[in-house]
C-alpha cells in the first residue's frame, strides 16, 4: 500500500470516528489485499452449509495438529522473540487448540442453536463471514490457533494479522493449519495470513474492508484501539492490571503456592495474571514467609532501588521491554539480587497507587508490587485504585473465606473474579469452571465491546424467530 492510500484510509477512519457513516468510502484499493478477502469470501461460502459432524471432524483435526506440534511451535516461538520459556508456552498452546476444541465440542455453531419453549422464541445463528483477527507477540501460537477455531466452529473465514516479531513461528503454524484444511477436504483459504512486506499498512485496509464483517483484536493498545476507530465492529481487549486480595483469614499457603505458580508461568506474559499483592496488615509477615518458601525473593528497600534503576525507563516509568518475558532468575541477576534458592518471582513491596509508579500498572515479567492495607475496606479502595491506573474491566483475585467479602469484593470493575485460585490458570479454565479463551474483554470498563471471555459465540449473527403466542398481547 503506498503512502497516499495509508493517508486515505487513516483519514477516512478518522472521519468515521468523528461523524460515523453507514458506508464510508473505500480508498483504492490494495491488490494484495482484495485477493486476500476474495479468497476468503469463496472459501466461507464453501464451508457454510456444512453439517456440525463434518465441522467438529475438521475442528478436531486441526487441534491435533497443532497439539501435537505444541513443544517445537514453543521452541521456535521462543527462539524467535526471546520471551517466555518454552515449557508453559508448550502448555498454553496445547491449552489453546486441544482445551479450546474439547470446549466446544457437542455444542452448536450454524442454524437453530436454541428454542424457548415457554417463551415460543428460536434462535438461529449464521455466520459473520470474514474475520481479521490480530495476534500479539507475547502468544502468537495460542492466540493464532484459538482464532482460527473459534471462527471455523461459526462457518466463518479468518486472515490472521500477526506481530511483526513473530513472522516465521506465524508461517510456520499457519502452513500446518492449511495443510490440515487440505488433507479435511476443506478450501485453504478459510485461514490467511499476513505475512512480509507492508503488513501494517495491509492491517488498516483489511480493518475498513468493505468485506470484512468483524475485527478481533488482541494485541497493543494502539492497534486495538484502532480496530475500535475503523468504523467495523470489533471485539477487542485491554491491558491487564490484576490486584489480588489477601485477607487476614486466607490460606496463606495456598495463596502464596497459587501467586508464584501463576506469575512466574511464561516468564509473567500472561495479561491477566497477578500484578499486586494486596496484603491485610495482620497476614503479611505470614505471606511473605511463604512466598518465600514457594521460591519468591521479597525486595528489600535496596534491592527494590537497584531493580528500578536496572530495569525501568525512566521517561515513561514502565519496565523497558527487554526486561518483559525474561525470568526471575534472570532479573535478579541484573539488579544483583542473590538468594539462596532459585528464584520464581520477584515481590517489591511499595505504598504508592499512582500512574507514576511503575509498580502500580502491568508488568508483563515475573514481577509484582506487595502492598499492605490495614483491613479488607482498605484493601478493597486500593484494588480500585490500582484498577483505575491500568486494567480497568480486566480480572481481580481474592483469597479469602469470607463469602460476604467475596460478594462485597465481585462488586469491583472487572469482568472476571477469580477466588482462591492462580489467575494464569483460571484463566485457563484449568483451575476454575471458566471456558477457555485467549481473548477476554474488560467491558465498558476498559473501553471494550464485552465482558466475555470470547467464544464462537461472540462471532455468529444470532436472529431470533419469535412465534405467535395468543393472549399476550
Amino acid at each position: 500500500m503506498t503512502n497516499r492510500v495509508l493517508t486515505e484510509t487513516l483519514e477516512i477512519t478518522e472521519l468515521a470516528r468523528i461523524c460515523p457513516v453507514a458506508e464510508p468510502p473505500t480508498p483504492s484499493a490494495d491488490p494484495g489485499v482484495e485477493a486476500l478477502v476474495n479468497r476468503a469470501l469463496a472459501a466461507q461460502r464453501d464451508i457454510e452449509a456444512w453439517s456440525e459432524a463434518r465441522i467438529e471432524a475438521l475442528l478436531h483435526a486441526l487441534a491435533s495438529a497443532v497439539a501435537t506440534h505444541a513443544y517445537q511451535l514453543a521452541v521456535a516461538t521462543v527462539t524467535e522473540t526471546g520471551m517466555g520459556n518454552v515449557r508453559d508456552k508448550a502448555l498454553k498452546n496445547s491449552v489453546a487448540s486441544a482445551g479450546v476444541c474439547a470446549a466446544m465440542a457437542g455444542q452448536i455453531g450454524n442454524g437453530q442453536i436454541g428454542f424457548d419453549r415457554e417463551r415460543q422464541v428460536a434462535e438461529m445463528a449464521t455466520p459473520v463471514g470474514v474475520v481479521l483477527g490480530l495476534v500479539p507477540a507475547t502468544h502468537p501460537v495460542a492466540t493464532f490457533i484459538f482464532k482460527v477455531l473459534i471462527a471455523l466452529k461459526g462457518r466463518n473465514a479468518i486472515i490472521l494479522s500477526p506481530s511483526r516479531r513473530t513472522r516465521q513461528v506465524s508461517h510456520q503454524v499457519g502452513v500446518l493449519i492449511q495443510q490440515v484444511l487440505r488433507d479435511g477436504g476443506a478450501p485453504i483459504h478459510l485461514v490467511q495470513w499476513l505475512g512480509t512486506g507492508s503488513a501494517r499498512e495491509a492491517t488498516i485496509a483489511l480493518m475498513s474492508h468493505r468485506h470484512v464483517a468483524l475485527v478481533l483484536a488482541t494485541g497493543g493498545k494502539a492497534m486495538v484501539q484502532a480496530a475500535y476507530r475503523s468504523g467495523k465492529p470489533a471485539i477487542g481487549v485491554g491491558p491487564g492490571n490484576a490486584p489480588v486480595l489477601i485477607s487476614a483469614d486466607a490460606d496463606l499457603e495456598h495463596a502464596a503456592r497459587s501467586i508464584v505458580l501463576s506469575k512466574s508461568f511464561d516468564n509473567g506474559l500472561i495479561c491477566g495474571a497477578e500484578n499486586h499483592l494486596v496484603v491485610e496488615t495482620s497476614a503479611r509477615e505470614r505471606l511473605i514467609d511463604e512466598l518465600i518458601r514457594q521460591g519468591a525473593a521479597v525486595l528489600t528497600r535496596a534491592e527494590s532501588a537497584r531493580f528500578r534503576d536496572a530495569a525501568v525507563d525512566p521517561s515513561t516509568q514502565r519496565l523497558m521491554p527487554p526486561i518483559v518475558g525474561q525470568n526471575a532468575t534472570a532479573l535478579a541477576r541484573l539488579a544483583g539480587i542473590e538468594r539462596p534458592y532459585g528464584i520464581q518471582l520477584l515481590v517489591i513491596p511499595t505504598e504508592i497507587v499512582a500512574s507514576g509508579n511503575y509498580l502500580a500498572a502491568e508488568k508483563l515479567a515475573p514481577v509484582v508490587s506487595l502492598f499492605t492495607v490495614a483491613d479488607s475496606d482498605e484493601g478493597m479502595r486500593v484494588c480500585r485504585a490500582l484498577l483505575d491506573v491500568d486494567g480497568a474491566g480486566h480480572t481481580a483475585i481474592i483469597h479469602s473465606r469470607d463469602t460476604c467479602l467475596i460478594e462485597r469484593f465481585a462488586m469491583l470493575p472487572v469482568s472476571r473474579i477469580l477466588v482462591n485460585s492462580p489467575a494464569t490458570q483460571g484463566l485457563m479454565g484449568l483451575t476454575t469452571g471458566l471456558v477457555p479463551s485467549l481473548t477476554l474483554g474488560c467491558g465498558t470498563w476498559g473501553g471494550a465491546s464485552t465482558t466475555n471471555s470470547v467464544t464462537y459465540r461472540d462471532l455468529l449473527n444470532i436472529t431470533r424467530v419469535a412465534y405467535y403466542t395468543p393472549g399476550q398481547a
